[in-house]
């Protein structure tokens, strides 16, 4: 890659955020990973160091790439673009902007000792580095009229929320006084699933950053909290950013319910699609999600190694991994709640 000697890249500090948001907001493929406020949520929850790199062609912004560095004792030093998040990769007007920019990341992270940077896009990546596509985002559309969508649904999938209803269960979106709800349950569940914990701080600044497009939904079995969904809005569409559940109440099927309510309320609020959020494709989650008729969208993430080797295997599929994940899940939740914060700042 060689940069364009017209292009100007500069490290967009705080005063720069308006004319960031500026540029993403008129963007067709900006997501609400590209906002600048997560900048700020990655330095005040994780202290880890941020790079956000902005194109310029005379005085005019043309390109953005947000970048944040980690460093962790298993998986060595690296720049993602974002971690923790779904997108994040080049948005550019043309492909020798991308080409600047990513060239310039690339310096970056050799000037800091990485040995990697992994670039998150959503829909398609044009570059020239080996793609890592196991993931993928189940997205369906959504709409206004709540009975059209709900006889739109497959049959087994109304019985299923049918039965949950006449089981006293109920679903509502809380907003912000839900937080401690959530973090008790996102805590519960993910010790299960073998992964360790976000520290609670980190939902505080995702709340203090977007107050207007983050949404708490909760269900509830007779007025006890059994699951609930982590929302972020952002233009016409709405992403279960996280969801979770009591492991004890799966049988009762909470997260139909869940669903269902999420899909109601998002068309409810002019939103015109749902995405279910990440997933590893073809996995039991995936396959969750392909019940509600969704539409799968790639997230090809482009992988760059100082030493062009590729890059480390860090998806599930890794026996290392999975390995831990089997470990963590037999942790007691208070010791998994104390030391996992300090282990997932660090991953990818």
């Amino acid at each position: 890659m060689t940069a364009n000697s017209s292009i100007e890249i500069t490290l967009a500090g705080n005063d720069q955020q308006n004319a960031w948001d500026a540029y993403i907001l008129a963007h067709p493929r900006a997501t609400h990973c590209h906002r600048f406020a997560w900048k700020t949520v990655l330095e005040q929850a994780f202290h880890i160091r941020t790079f956000y790199l902005m194109a310029r062609e005379s005085g005019h912004v043309v390109g953005v790439l947000p970048l944040a560095w980690q460093k962790s004792f298993l998986f060595g030093s690296f720049l993602t673009s974002l971690p923790h998040l779904n997108a994040g990769g080049a948005l550019v007007d043309s492909d020798a902007i991308e080409d600047a920019l990513v060239e310039r990341a690339a310096a970056i992270t050799q000037e800091v000792g990485a040995s990697r940077m992994q670039l998150r896009y959503r829909g398609e990546c044009r570059l020239a580095l080996p793609i890592s596509d196991h993931k993928v985002s189940a997205v369906r559309e959504v709409s206004s009229d709540t009975e059209a969508m709900w006889k739109g649904i497959s049959s087994n999938n109304r019985r299923k929320v049918n039965k949950a209803t006449k089981s006293g269960m109920t679903a509502e979106a809380e907003g912000a006084a839900a937080l401690d709800i959530f973090y008790y349950i996102y805590a519960d569940n993910m010790r299960n699933l073998g992964t360790p914990v976000y520290a609670r701080r980190f939902f505080d600044e995702v709340l203090h950053a977007f107050p207007e497009s983050t949404e708490i939904v909760v269900v509830r079995l007779n007025g006890e909290p059994i699951a609930a969904a982590w929302l972020n809005g952002f233009r016409d569409g709405v992403e279960a950013t996280w969801m979770c559940s009591l492991w004890k109440y799966l049988a009762l099927q909470p997260n139909m319910m869940l669903y269902w309510h999420i899909l109601r309320i998002s068309g409810e609020r002019g939103y015109r699609y749902f995405d279910f959020g990440r997933s590893t494709r073809d996995s039991g989650t995936h396959k969750f999600k392909q019940l509600w008729d969704t539409t799968d969208f790639p997230l090809p993430w482009a992988n760059w190694t100082a030493s062009g080797e590729p890059a480390a295997d860090l998806s599930p599929a890794n026996p290392r991994y999975q390995l831990a994940a089997r470990l963590w899940s037999r942790l007691p939740l208070p010791i998994a709640n104390l030391i996992g914060p300090h282990i997932v700042r660090n991953l990818p």
